[in-house]
């Protein structure tokens, strides 16, 4: 299939708003700086789903899914990465022009270091976007500010699609929700960082979902 060309993509990104997304599947209601409702990926009587419209970033913590929102569109649609962003563009009515992958790409995997001129990596208006071979599937996706540092919601996916995990940072360090998935889609571990350190309560599952080990990190 075709690829989306990186600045369409950025503009999606850049245009989305993560509430009016979840808006279209579930009532959401205001509880302080987030909202809530009930989660769609689950039968459940008391709200444990949770939008944060300053972050854009979805929780869910009856199944652990979280994230941003492509990422909550592959989840609840069962979309590919490319066609969640379709999906997307049709509701912002953002054009797509296709374009074919015609170049060689190389085999390598560059690190947020890399140069713009590896075709691999793409970073535009402050958004990183790391390619596997092939230029087409996204494996790594995040902000960086005006001093190269990570900040904010970074996600790593597997070749076939599947939202591998999700790290916040600030500054360049690890702060704040992150969730690893097997490569089945099943969550695999949960927790929060604090200036790089492990904090609070650590889940982890086995590969059925069943919750296998759980820590307890002080500040």
């Amino acid at each position: 299939m075709a690829k989306i060309p990186a600045h369409i993509v950025d503009e999606i990104l850049q245009t989305a708003r993560i509430e009016e997304v979840v808006g279209d599947f579930i009532t959401l209601k205001r509880a302080g700086a987030n909202l809530k409702g009930l989660s769609p990926f689950v039968d459940e009587t008391k709200p444990s789903f949770t939008v944060s419209p300053s972050k854009q970033i979805f929780k869910c913590f009856k199944t652990g899914k979280g994230g941003k929102v492509v990422t909550f569109l592959m989840e609840k649609e069962q979309l590919s990465y490319p066609d969640a962003l379709r999906w997307l563009a049709d509701k912002y009515n953002i054009i797509v022009p296709e374009e074919e992958v015609v170049k060689q790409i190389p085999k390598t995997s560059p690190s947020p270091s890399a140069s713009k001129e590896n075709p691999l990596v793409k970073i535009a208006k402050g958004v990183y976007t790391e390619y596997y071979s092939g230029g087409e599937r996204v494996k790594l996706r995040g902000r960086l500010d005006e001093n190269k540092q990570r900040q904010g919601v970074w996600d790593y996916y597997a070749e076939n699609g599947v939202h591998l995990s999700m790290m916040e940072y600030r500054d360049g360090m690890k702060h704040g929700v992150f969730f690893q998935r097997y490569k089945t889609g099943i969550i695999k571990r949960t927790g929060n960082y604090k200036n790089d350190k492990q904090v609070g309560e650590w889940v982890e599952y086995n590969e059925q979902g069943i919750r296998s080990n759980i820590k307890e990190f002080t500040d």
